[in-house]
């Protein structure tokens, strides 16, 4: 049964500086809460159970702030002591998931409208493949977005989506590579039971210093037809770049 987030907060939020030098950017508000709130609130609406938070011992506030969090969540907290990328995050989980399928959804990534977290859920429980979110971005838009690779997607016989390749990610703000649009993913991912041992093999194969990320492991999987792929239906911040932030605080209305 796939019931588990897992939620990485061990970076160091350098897109977001100065302020993210004494203030984790998953506990900056957007309307009155910390978005990390945000992130839980989005895990149990989709009727996960449990969430695992991957912290930075260095932010402290962190975990206290996730710890009141009023939610139906069970929440674990595992150490990330430096920042060497997502699969990193994701390795340090390995003991509390053991080869069961969890879902990675990153705080920084904020959305207004249907719970993306449910929607690739859904998919992962027909196709039984690695899942992750799928956005559209404009050229319009990419200004307000980090850099992530351009995706390349094919609708498969059953109707659901297939990405076959997914570009390297760029530096600074979302490239459509001259397009009008381009597809990319996005923060909410499902993996299978057993997706640890590719970050390891991934891991083993990288030059010593070099972060381990989560997008080589989603290649491997996209190009061997194992990645399904669902177009987000509601509206996404990137709230972990200065232009993304001030767009979602405008965006939501304060509630208490």
């Amino acid at each position: 049964m796939l019931e588990t987030a897992v939620i990485p907060c061990g970076g160091l939020g350098t897109r977001l500086h100065p302020i993210t030098r004494w203030l984790p950017k998953e506990m900056l508000p957007v309307a009155l809460r910390p978005i990390l709130h945000w992130t839980l609130d989005e895990a149990a609406d989709a009727g996960l159970l449990r969430a695992i938070v991957v912290t930075n011992p260095h932010k402290p506030i962190l975990e206290a702030v996730a710890r009141a969090y009023t939610g139906p969540l069970e929440l674990e907290f595992v150490p990330q002591e430096h920042p060497r990328g997502l699969g990193d995050a994701f390795l340090r989980v390995r003991d509390q998931v053991g080869g069961s399928p969890f879902v990675a959804l990153l705080p920084d990534n904020l959305f207004q409208g249907p719970n993306p977290t449910e929607a690739v859920l859904g998919t992962y429980r027909r196709t039984g493949l690695a899942t992750v979110l799928l956005a559209e971005i404009s050229r319009e838009e990419a200004a307000l977005k980090g850099a992530t690779g351009r995706a390349r997607v094919e609708r498969v016989a059953d109707g659901s989506l297939r990405v076959v390749d997914i570009a390297d990610k760029g530096k600074g703000r979302f490239d459509t590579a001259g397009q009008a649009a381009a597809v990319t993913p996005i923060g909410r991912i499902v993996f299978p039971g057993g997706i640890l041992d590719e970050f390891e093999e991934v891991g083993r194969g990288i030059p010593a210093g070099v972060e381990l990320d989560d997008g080589p492991v989603m290649q491997r999987l996209a190009r061997r037809g194992a990645l399904a792929g669902v177009v987000c239906q509601a509206r996404f911040f990137d709230v972990g770049v200065p232009e993304g932030y001030r767009d979602a605080v405008a965006s939501f209305p304060a509630r208490p």
